[in-house]
């Protein structure tokens, strides 16, 4: 009896990639050996490595429409919390690291649309494309170095199906925006520090007042992403709209505020454990480095 190749969730990570990679010509195959995708014949990586890279495989490889692997996804399923599977991770990340190969690693969470309407793996590999068109039109001289930094807050993906804002953090700012008008919250400004802790995991800390005294905080963690140094962008978004999920819980009295003492006291720690990366908003924390 064969044997089914995707399983649902892999599935639907299969149907969303082959939908954002007809936007950009490009082509997705599932199930391919590493060692077709990665040149380890010669490549001097030592016999645990080699050998792993003939038996293992990518569960998707994204190609150009030439079919030159430009980078590849990882679904990552309940069973990657074992100890072996956890190190057979390891080893394909290293792979990865030693050829300079994009990669992804996603799981369930990445396929909800809860980040205004995005999806964080069609997120991703949409920037992905976009980040790469950009970086061809800052070397071919058509955007300013001066204007050269890239923040997807800022930049649309003009595709094949239309043009949509990269802005995950949209809904959020949209909704601080309107309580603040309604008077309901005393600003609409949220601040946050983006940071990374000695394991390279990606965290983000975000707080916003709801009243003189008292505020809300969330907080997330992000695994380490090799697609490219943007994808802090991506945590300031998923932080920032967990915060007004976090406001609307506290605003419909299902949870209780925290006094500003206490979230400034949150952030002075999260800010002396972690590296940041970034941070914005008007306290001491945020103002040593922004």
């Amino acid at each position: 009896m064969a044997k089914r190749l995707l399983n649902l969730p892999e599935s639907v990570t299969d149907t969303r990639l082959r939908e954002i990679c007809r936007d950009f010509d490009a082509k997705v195959y599932a199930k391919v050996r590493v060692a077709d995708v990665l040149g380890i014949d010669g490549s001097g990586i030592d016999d645990e490595l080699f050998s792993f890279g003939l038996k293992s495989h990518f569960d998707f490889v994204i190609t150009e429409s030439d079919d030159i692997p430009i980078f590849a996804v990882e679904f990552d399923g309940p069973g990657h919390s074992s100890l072996e599977a956890r190190r057979r991770d390891q080893l394909k990340n290293r792979l990865c690291d030693h050829f300079e190969f994009p990669l992804l690693r996603v799981n369930r969470n990445y396929l909800s649309p809860t980040f205004s309407n995005w999806d964080l793996l069609s997120w991703f590999c949409t920037v992905w494309f976009v980040k790469r068109d950009w970086d061809e039109a800052v070397h071919d001289g058509k955007i300013a170095i001066e204007d050269s930094v890239f923040d997807p807050m800022f930049v649309s993906a003009v595709t094949k199906s239309g043009t949509r804002g990269l802005e995950l953090e949209c809904h959020a700012r949209s909704e601080f925006g309107r309580l603040f008008r309604e008077g309901i919250i005393p600003s609409h400004m949220a601040e946050w520090i983006v940071a990374e802790d000695t394991g390279g995991i990606l965290r983000a800390l975000a707080w916003i007042r709801v009243s003189e005294h008292e505020g809300v905080v969330a907080e997330t963690a992000m695994q380490h992403q090799r697609v490219g140094d943007w994808i802090h962008f991506a945590i300031r978004g998923i932080v920032l709209s967990r915060l007004e999920e976090a406001v609307t819980t506290v605003l419909d009295s299902q949870a209780s505020p925290l006094s500003v003492p206490v979230i400034h006291e949150r952030a002075e720690a999260f800010n002396s454990k972690f590296q940041t990366i970034m941070a914005c908003g008007s306290g001491a924390v945020a103002r040593k480095h922004v």
